[in-house]
């Protein structure tokens, strides 16, 4: 178990648990807005924090005014912890059984830390300054993800795949495993939303590479983008502490991403020479040489999310919306009104109560425009504002 990062209150920096990073110079605040070939995010943050009541995690810890968070009757979560409040995907959570402790998690997915972004611009800081805020407490990291989008994109997932099988791939964790779907085309496998797992689901690492483009395109019918890989560093217990205490020490994503990556595996190019037998000996394969040279380029980027009910629209306009416009115009013959009735006698179940509730209260975001769409769907008013 790893220890709390809390040290008489502060966190000791200099006693780091494992450290793979050299000595680097302290950086800016080094958070960029804007899309690159390659950029990092926040892609997965889960927090005990200990003696501290719930009103404070949220107004002092994650900064959210009170009004905006959701306070449940104890809903289902991750195992042995309930949901106690809930703004969108930004959880906090309670023990329960035999997780039992005095505290409370702090749970939020990749949509969740998406959620949060919005957050932190409002309260105009970064992800360093939350990270700094939080460790000023009795906390450990369960997890921690960084997410490196790939919109070049370097690597080909299914020939990272295939090298894989032919075991073309040094690697230092253990366990192995794909998922390649795809079609065939004029007799050709092409991919559509290939991954790769190295490390089990339970290691203190766990890398996954896959294309985030596809995996999007089948979750909410989004127009497919080919060029968009994510390659994922998830971070569990002892390792996400030290993780967090060198992202605070040196606010260096790309020195951390580039160590990791460097000192766990490497795809290989069969050599030339027949003789050659030991792996170390093979040369690295061109592909992931580049990538590891340019990955020094990398800043942590925020892309805040208000909207999950841009998802459900997404979706409706895709996959309903026909239908819809049938029985439209058979009302239309008809003299009945079928989509009015739809609407009056439907019911919205738990989650989208909860998406309504949590677009109503976006207001308090400071948001001049509360639609969640753009272009047609903006009045008159507000229709100069971006988002």
């Amino acid at each position: 178990m790893a220890t709390p990062l809390q040290i008489g209150g502060m966190v000791n920096l200099e006693e780091r648990s494992g450290s793979f990073l050299p000595e680097l110079p302290y950086t800016n605040r080094g958070v960029i807005r804007q899309k690159e070939e390659l950029s990092a995010l926040i892609d997965w943050c889960q927090i005990t924090i200990k003696e501290v009541p719930l009103e404070a995690v949220i107004e002092d810890v994650l900064r959210i005014p009170l009004e905006l968070m959701t306070v449940t009757g104890y809903e289902k979560g991750i195992a042995g912890h309930e949901v106690v409040a809930i703004f969108d995907n930004i959880k906090v959570l309670k023990p329960t059984g035999n997780a039992q402790y005095q505290g409370f998690q702090i749970l939020m997915s990749g949509k969740g830390c998406r959620n949060y972004e919005n957050f932190l611009q409002l309260n105009e800081e970064t992800w360093f300054d939350f990270l700094n805020r939080v460790c000023q407490y009795h906390i450990n990291f369960p997890r921690i993800d960084l997410a490196i989008d790939d919109r070049k994109p370097y690597l080909s997932i299914p020939d990272l795949i295939v090298r894989t099988k032919e075991g073309l791939l040094s690697s230092k964790l253990r366990d192995v495993d794909f998922h390649d779907s795809g079609e065939l085309k004029e007799e050709v496998f092409q991919s559509k939303g290939g991954s790769l797992y190295l490390g089990s689901s339970a290691s203190n690492l766990r890398l996954v590479f896959y294309e985030k483009g596809y995996e999007q395109n089948k979750k909410y019918g989004t127009e497919l983008d080919e060029n968009w890989n994510r390659y994922e560093l998830r971070f569990r217990q002892e390792m996400a502490v030290s993780v967090v205490q060198e992202l605070l020490r040196y606010r260096d994503v790309a020195g951390l991403a580039m160590e990791v990556l460097n000192s766990k595996i490497r795809f290989l190019e069969k050599p030339t020479d027949s003789m050659t037998t030991r792996k170390r000996l093979y040369p690295t394969y061109q592909a992931w040489a580049e990538l590891m040279k340019d990955i020094g380029k990398v800043k942590l980027t925020m892309q805040p999310q208000k909207k999950s009910l841009q998802k459900v629209w997404e979706w409706l306009e895709k996959y309903v919306a026909p239908s819809l416009k049938l029985f439209a115009e058979v009302g239309k013959i008809e003299k009945r009104d079928y989509i009015g009735n739809l609407v009056a006698n439907g019911e919205m179940n738990i989650t989208q109560r909860q998406l309504y509730d949590d677009y109503v209260k976006s207001s308090w975001l400071g948001e001049k425009e509360r639609r969640p769409f753009d272009g047609e769907y903006q009045t008159e008013e507000n229709s100069n504002d971006s988002e």
